[in-house]
């Protein structure tokens, strides 16, 4: 969303019991969601893993469309990805009060490996009407996160809004990796978050729900 500067500060949060958790899990982890990293993000270095979910890779359909023709956004819940009990409880206390006028639309663990760059891009079509928050879980001081040709230090366990409208990019010149949590937030004017706990329950309900509107 434009928010109408590069990038808003809203304060401390609680992330270590997300971070000693990070500190536990393998390597597999970070391939969790990979066809689903590269379909919503393109080809990027690092991995992703996704908690809410508005687009998973089996069900190819166009969110935005949808919030436009029905006003709601069929979003995944995967509770069973772990971490998910830590993760979920940054976004219940921390980040959806901020926006009671909006439904929690997606939401990942994304890191960016010592030495990579993120390039320049605005996010577009949905993501455009959406409010997008990132906390730092991991981070180190080489990291850069640069919107609107001016450089950002995002602090370890801060949450921030960015203006994804604007270009941005991020890159990481240290030689630890870096993790952050994304929380993006779907205004009611938009669209309503309507949430499946099951890849079955979500593609049962799309299928009535494309049968009803014939």
């Amino acid at each position: 969303m434009d928010i109408g500067q590069p990038i808003i500060e809203h304060g401390a949060v609680d992330v270590r019991n997300l971070r000693d958790g990070l500190a536990r899990v393998g390597p597999d982890f970070w391939r969790l969601d990979q066809a689903s990293r590269v379909g919503l993000a393109g080809e990027r270095p690092g991995g992703a893993v996704y908690y809410y979910n508005d687009q998973p890779i089996f069900l190819a359909r166009a969110a935005l469309n949808e919030a436009q023709q029905t006003g709601r956004v069929s979003v995944l819940r995967n509770a069973a990805r772990p971490l998910f009990d830590a993760v979920d409880a940054i976004v219940r206390d921390h980040v959806a009060p901020l926006y009671p006028g909006c439904d929690v639309l997606r939401v990942q663990l994304a890191e960016l490996p010592a030495g990579n760059t993120i390039s320049p891009h605005r996010d577009v079509d949905m993501l455009a009407l959406i409010h997008r928050t990132h906390i730092p879980i991991a981070t180190n001081k080489a990291v850069a996160f640069t919107i609107a040709d001016e450089d950002f230090f995002l602090g370890e366990g801060v949450l921030y809004e960015l203006n994804n409208c604007a270009r941005h990019a991020v890159r990481n010149d240290g030689d630890t990796d870096r993790v952050h949590l994304l929380v993006d937030m779907l205004p009611h004017s938009v669209g309503r978050a309507a949430y499946f706990d099951s890849a079955k329950e979500l593609a049962v309900a799309m299928m009535k729900a494309a049968s009803d509107g014939r």
